[in-house]
């Protein structure tokens, strides 16, 4: 057996760090109370081949962060959400020779000195509440390797120098446990403070989940990776040893859907179904029967039979109703295969095509074609084939008149390829291609591709909640996330959700047809949302909107339009105006905050000009530390691998999104961010 192990895969760590007193120069700390870091983020300028930022807050003493460079390198902690009044930086090569701790907002600087040595105690510059805090390397006579940025509040007494030597037996009394005990304590924490509505997310992370770590046989890898391996050629033979590969390699979510197993079944009832052109019933029916109960199921496309471009149309279950043939005037033969009816009716035109088909004789709420219901325990995955989904998709779980009446729990969607018809307002058959409803939860949507859709790429509607997106692309989608379909519905108040790493591109195309109105990333009623490193490509207005008590959260997203739509003869007021248009539809009574958002311009190959960084501020209500809710697991994977908005955001996003990109972080095939990076530039539209 050939164990994988992919270049630049980090091994992670779980643990928490007890120190109940500290002492340090004879000076008594007598109550330092908990590491504020451990449930914080961390990000920084550089990483070293193998580091990572997340290592400075994991509680591991053996781990640590090495930037590229010596001089005026930065690793900062953020989202620390209290006050604190002591920091400890731990080093383990002691090369550092000058340093600076500093707010990062504000540049004001707390501390300086010169060495670090095992154990730096930084305090006495009073109480701090602030969004970010760098440790800056000013200089060092090696890439100095720095283990833990510890944060405290310490209430005992204290020293009244902003830098305290170190001692031996402080190091000796500080522990850092790293086991399965802390990993679960800390977890269970987090499900005491989440919201009753996303209990199931905050849950402990020991809920079935294949084992990520490795190793990993050859036999999976191949299978997850080799499309000319079809799913029954290697030594795995049964569903459950396949789907259980799948579910491995595929990885986990992180945020609010983070506990979503799919058709994986970690009891052995597993089920592998195989979607093939060979069978007597059409492949649209096979799908609709794969997922129409809620018995696990693992839904895969046959890698011969769907090795070159495959269009699948479920819409194409009602070709042979009576009102559907009357609409299109033609035959089932033609309903099935719309090329013929375009053909046949004089559309030679490929876009004029579908606008007549799709757009005009199908536009009727009164026809019997709507989106198949997903029911739970099921997964529908792409990986390995060329099918694709045209004009409609799916719904999860099902809603009348706003409330529910089937739900679904623990879905996953991936590797999908949905291709729209063109935009059309308010169609009458209400073309999603993803839409989650009915209370339906325990979500995972990702690495999907969203071209030219009729409507959303992926609504959230009538209470569902649990739901994460991530590493999609979405291209040329008018609205493409809705969150609650009505103000008056006080059930979406349970929405929840976590977008992450998703690119929402606007094609230079079609700039200005769209501009101002591809936005609604997402339109938020009642519920919450969570939205960190995702990009956005030529959005000029209203790219969200916060209405009716919602919640949002934006994190290090990173827009970019290109320097040619400049609207302005002034390259500051075009800036300006892009500034006030793109996040300001926050209504009142709602709540919204954005760190590290910014917004750039740059070419058609979203190369930034970094002089036009321009932060957006917009702000409203009161927004907590949403992250708090996840477990300790996911956000220890959020951290270790979330960027500041930027070129390597941008390039990463761009180069991991959609059905065809890289292999992301969630799985434990991926390598490293700046792994992929080095594989070279790949176009953002």
């Amino acid at each position: 057996m050939k164990i994988i192990n992919p270049p630049g895969r980090i091994t992670r760590y779980v643990s928490t760090l007890f120190c109940a007193s500290l002492f340090s120069a004879g000076v008594a700390y007598a109550d330092l109370g908990p590491n504020l870091a451990l449930g914080a983020g961390a990000d920084g300028s550089s990483k070293g081949g193998g580091s990572s930022y997340g290592n400075v807050i994991d509680g591991n003493l053996s781990s640590y962060w090495q930037p590229s460079g010596t001089n005026n390198e930065r690793i900062g902690v953020k989202n620390i959400g209290a006050s604190f009044n002591t920091v400890i930086i731990r080093e383990l090569n002691g090369t550092t020779t000058s340093w600076r701790l500093e707010d990062h907002d504000t540049g004001t600087v707390f501390a300086s000195g010169s060495s670090l040595g095992s154990e730096r105690i930084i305090s006495g510059f009073g109480d701090q509440n602030v969004y970010k805090v760098n440790l800056v390397i000013e200089s060092a006579s090696s890439a100095p390797q720095i283990s833990e940025f510890e944060v405290y509040y310490e209430t005992g007494g204290g020293s009244s120098s902003s830098e305290s030597s170190s001692s031996e037996s402080s190091s000796s009394q500080s522990s850092s446990q790293s086991s399965s005990e802390s990993s679960s304590e800390s977890s269970s924490s987090s499900s005491d403070s989440s919201q009753s509505n996303s209990s199931s997310s905050s849950s402990s992370s020991s809920v079935g989940f294949p084992d990520y770590s490795g190793p990993i046989s050859n036999d999976c890898v191949d299978l997850a990776t080799d499309p000319t391996v079809n799913w029954y050629d290697t030594s795995l033979q049964t569903d459950q040893e396949i789907v259980e590969c799948l579910a491995q390699t595929l990885g986990r979510a992180v945020g609010y859907g983070e506990n979503a197993l799919g058709g994986y079944d970690p009891n052995g009832n597993s089920q592998l179904t195989v979607i093939t052109k060979s069978d007597s019933t059409s492949v649209e029916q096979q799908i609709l029967d794969a997922i129409s109960d809620d018995d696990h199921n693992w839904i895969v496309f046959d890698k011969n039979d769907f090795a070159s471009d495959s269009e699948i149309g479920m819409y194409r279950l009602q070709c042979s109703e009576p009102d559907v043939l009357s609409a299109i005037g033609g035959t089932e033969a033609e309903c099935i295969d719309y090329r013929q009816w375009c053909d046949n009716n004089g559309y030679s035109d490929d876009i004029q095509c579908l606008e007549e088909f799709f757009n005009d004789r199908l536009d009727d709420k009164d026809l019997p074609i709507r989106n198949p219901v997903i029911g739970s325990n099921t997964t529908l995955d792409g990986r390995m084939s060329n099918a694709y989904f045209r004009f409609s998709g799916f719904a999860i779980g099902k809603d009348s008149s706003g409330q529910a009446t089937q739900t679904a729990n623990s879905v996953i969607l991936t590797h999908l390829d949905f291709r729209g018809a063109g935009h059309t307002e308010d169609h009458g058959l209400d073309p999603d291609m993803i839409r989650s409803t009915g209370e339906s939860h325990d979500i995972w949507i990702h690495k999907n591709t969203f071209d030219l859709t009729g409507d959303s790429a992926f609504d959230v509607k009538v209470g569902a909640y649990d739901i994460t997106m991530s590493f999609n692309r979405v291209v040329d989608v008018k609205r493409s996330t809705l969150h609650g379909s009505s103000d008056s519905r006080t059930i979406n108040e349970s929405i929840t959700t976590t977008m992450h790493h998703n690119a929402f591109v606007t094609r230079d195309d079609l700039y200005f047809e769209f501009g101002n109105t591809a936005r609604r990333v997402p339109l938020l009623r009642r519920g919450t949302s969570h939205m960190f490193n995702n990009v956005f490509v030529n959005y000029r207005k209203d790219i969200f909107s916060v209405r009716v008590g919602g919640t949002l959260l934006w994190e290090d997203n990173a827009i970019v339009v290109n320097e040619a739509f400049q609207e302005k003869d002034d390259i500051n007021d075009a800036l300006a105006e892009l500034q006030g248009n793109l996040t300001r539809d926050i209504r009142s009574n709602s709540n919204y905050r954005g760190d590290g958002v910014y917004l750039w311009f740059g070419n058609s190959a979203c190369d930034v000009n970094a002089a036009t960084q321009t932060q957006l501020t917009d702000a409203g209500g009161s927004v907590a530390d949403l992250s708090q809710q996840y477990t300790a697991d996911s956000r220890s994977t959020i951290n270790e691998f979330r960027l500041n908005a930027g070129q390597d955001l941008i390039d990463y996003v761009s180069a991991t999104a959609g059905k065809y990109g890289q292999l992301p972080f969630n799985s434990p095939l991926a390598g490293d961010i700046y792994y992929v990076l080095s594989l070279g530039k790949v176009p953002c539209q």
